[in-house]
C-alpha cells in the first residue's frame, strides 16, 4: 500500500496546480493540506524547469523567460525525470519541441537548437580520456595511413541540422542575456543547414561550425570508416577537401580519442 500510495502521489505531483491531493495522503485539515501540496507540487515543477533552463539556454534565450517556462514545465509533465540525476534529465526534450505545435510554428529550428545544446551539456559530463596526439599520427607509416581507423573522443559530439543554421543562432542566443522575451535571433540568418562540432579536449566544452567537406569526413570517421574511405567521402562532399587541415584543427581542437586501429580490408590494413 506504501508503494501504491508513493506512486499516486508522484502522479499528483505532475498534475493541474490545482488539482485536490491523492486521497489517502491527507491527515486532519484538507483545506490547509491541500494548499501546502499545491505548494510543494509547484516546487517539483519549477525546480525541474529551471534544471531546463540551464541545460538549454540558448533555446530559453530564443523563447523568453515566459513561453519557455510553459514549454519545459509541459514537458516536465509530459516526461517526468526517469532517474534522481538532474544532470541526466531532458534528453528527450529536443523530440518534445519537435512535437510542440506552438514551438514549431513560432521557431522551427528549435528542435535542431535543442539537439545542439544537449549535446554540449552531455559533452561536459563525458568520462575523461585521452586524445589523440599528433606524435602518434605522426609515427604511422604512410603506406598505412589508408587503412587507418580513427575514433571520436568521448566528449566529442556531432550535430547536423539538414535545414537550419543552428550554429549561427546558437551563437547569437549565447551572447544575449537570458530573461528577454525572445530577441535574441541575428539579424540576418542563413537560409541553409549547418553542422556544429562539439568537444572538450581541455576545460570548457566548445562548438565549431563545420564545412560540408569537414562534416563528411567526420561523420565517416563516427561511423568507424577507414581513413581512406572517410577522405572519400570528404572529397565527394567538398572537391577542394584538405585531409592535412581537416586533421590538424581536429587534433587541436581534441576530436579523436588515443586509441587507434587498422582496417584489415583497406590498403596496408595490417593488424
Amino acid at each position: 500500500m506504501l508503494l501504491e500510495l508513493q506512486r499516486c502521489m508522484a502522479r499528483s505531483l505532475l498534475d493541474d496546480f490545482k488539482a485536490p491531493p491523492p486521497e489517502g495522503l491527507v491527515a486532519g485539515d484538507a483545506e490547509r493540506a491541500a494548499a501546502r501540496f499545491m505548494i510543494h507540487r509547484g516546487n517539483v515543477i519549477e525546480s525541474l524547469a529551471n534544471a531546463l533552463g540551464h541545460s538549454f539556454p540558448a533555446v530559453k534565450a530564443i523563447c523568453g523567460d515566459g513561453n519557455f517556462r510553459v514549454l519545459a514545465a509541459a514537458y516536465v509533465r509530459a516526461c517526468p525525470p526517469l532517474k534522481p540525476q538532474l544532470m541526466a534529465y531532458g534528453g528527450d526534450f529536443p523530440d518534445f519541441v519537435a512535437g510542440h505545435a506552438a514551438a514549431m510554428r513560432d521557431f522551427p529550428f528549435l528542435p535542431d537548437l535543442a539537439r545542439l545544446e544537449w549535446a554540449m551539456h552531455d559533452a561536459y559530463f563525458a568520462a575523461d580520456a585521452p586524445i589523440l596526439a599528433g606524435e602518434t599520427l605522426g609515427a604511422i607509416a604512410p603506406g598505412r595511413l589508408p587503412a587507418l581507423r580513427l575514433a571520436l573522443h568521448p566528449a566529442a559530439r556531432l550535430v547536423r541540422s539538414e535545414q537550419h543554421p543552428i550554429y549561427t543562432i546558437w551563437a547569437a542566443a549565447s551572447a544575449t542575456s537570458g530573461g528577454a522575451e525572445g530577441g535574441a535571433l541575428p539579424d540576418e540568418i542563413p537560409e541553409s543547414g549547418e553542422s556544429v562540432l562539439v568537444t572538450r579536449a581541455s576545460g570548457p566544452v566548445e562548438a565549431f561550425k563545420l564545412d560540408p567537406g569537414e562534416t563528411a569526413f567526420l561523420g565517416a570517421v563516427a561511423a568507424g570508416a577507414p581513413l581512406e574511405k572517410a577522405l572519400a567521402e570528404a572529397m565527394s562532399a567538398a572537391p577542394g577537401f584538405d585531409l592535412s587541415s581537416a586533421l590538424a584543427a581536429a587534433l587541436t581542437r581534441g576530436v579523436f580519442g588515443a586509441e587507434v586501429s587498422f582496417d584489415p580490408s583497406s590498403i596496408g590494413g595490417v593488424t
